[in-house]
């Protein structure tokens, strides 16, 4: 029978609960900034420009945000400021035939992103009056069970988060400054307690399904998620989750499944580890026409950027996407070429004594 045990001090344990959550939202000074552009053109061919600056020379593939390899276009250069800090810039670019050519390089990748699931789409539609095309990129969520942050993060929040970086800096540095720093840190705990509940969460479903599947037959998924809210509040970094258990499930039940209860706490945390070591970039496209929808946002030379950072698809997919249309003049042309001869025929066929 599980225990009745009184539970911790909640101040407490939401204060060991806090040292979890900086591992989750690692922000790398190792590698290149950088921004992955792509040019969409009608045919479904794509140019992909990779920018990248580093205040040191390392470009090695290890870094690299996006698979780059020897058979693309290279160059470099390097700038000295007036204080005399050296910065180093590496531009990459490949025309890749199709957006399948550049999904079966992001399967080969092997640089620093490589354990997220990434991929891209493109579509060209064609309606006689208009040809629409579609080009998305898309990288896998690594959270099965969390939640989705709409539950824990305002509309305005939101839209904060999904802000290019650059767009981003220059509000937390503008006129408004102290509005947007404010934002930020209400983002910032919103986000950890989204974070930390979505965590539990996926725990809570791995450690049920090993609880359940090892025939003991005393503690179930649903017995479990029962005591979620108890088990966001009793989190400490440094033990096993059989240990942090104790106070919620009994020492013996906790002894009697910790090897569910810890293999799960593993098989979790080999799940976020992609997220939570993710090198964050930007990304950028440039369609073939006029955009007509996107969940982009619009810079000032004309592209459209997003962040590509690893709580972006933490529990959800992360879909950037932008629809662009072309009106085909020509066959509106035809179109009241055929209308007008075949007007005429009718009037013709009137006509006739």
């Amino acid at each position: 029978m599980l225990s009745s045990r009184k539970q911790p001090n909640t101040a407490e344990m939401k204060r060991k609960l806090s040292l979890l959550l900086p591992l989750l939202f690692v922000i790398s000074c190792n590698g290149p900034e950088t921004t992955v552009t792509n040019f969409v053109y009608r045919d479904g061919t794509v140019l992909r420009r990779v920018e990248m600056q580093n205040t040191e020379y390392k470009f090695g593939q290890n870094v690299m945000r996006v698979p780059v390899d020897s058979t693309w276009t290279t160059n470099d250069s390097i700038s000295i400021s007036p204080d005399g800090d050296t910065t180093w810039y590496v531009t990459a670019e490949k025309i890749f035939d199709s957006a399948e050519a550049i999904n079966e390089s992001y399967l080969s990748d092997s640089g620093s992103n490589r354990g997220i699931p990434r991929s891209v789409a493109f579509k060209r539609e064609f309606k006689w009056f208009t040809t629409t095309f579609y080009f998305s990129e898309k990288c896998s969520k690594t959270m099965i069970y969390g939640y989705p942050k709409e539950d824990y993060l305002s509309n305005e929040e939101i839209e904060f988060m999904m802000l290019p970086k650059k767009i981003m800096v220059a509000k937390l540095t503008g006129p408004d400054s102290t509005a947007y720093h404010a934002m930020k840190d209400s983002l910032d705990h919103k986000r950890d307690l989204w974070t930390t509940k979505s965590f539990i969460s996926d725990w809570i479903e791995e450690a049920g399904r090993l609880c359940e599947a090892s025939g003991k037959d005393s503690l179930t998924t649903e017995i479990l998620r029962l005591h979620e809210n108890a088990f966001n509040e009793i989190i400490e970094p440094d033990r096993n989750m059989s240990n942090n258990c104790i106070p919620i499930l009994g020492e013996k039940i906790c002894s009697r499944f910790s090897p569910e209860l810890d293999t799960a706490q593993n098989v979790v945390m080999e799940r976020l580890n992609p997220s939570i070591f993710f090198e964050d970039y930007t990304l950028q496209i440039v369609m073939p026409a006029k955009v007509i929808k996107t969940n982009g946002y619009l810079i000032s030379g004309g592209e459209l950027a997003w962040p590509v950072t690893g709580d972006h698809f933490l529990t959800s997919d992360y879909i950037m996407f932008a629809e662009a249309r072309i009106i085909n003049y020509w066959a509106i042309i035809l179109t009241l070429i055929f209308l007008s001869g075949l007007i005429l025929l009718i009037v013709q066929f009137r006509n006739r004594p």
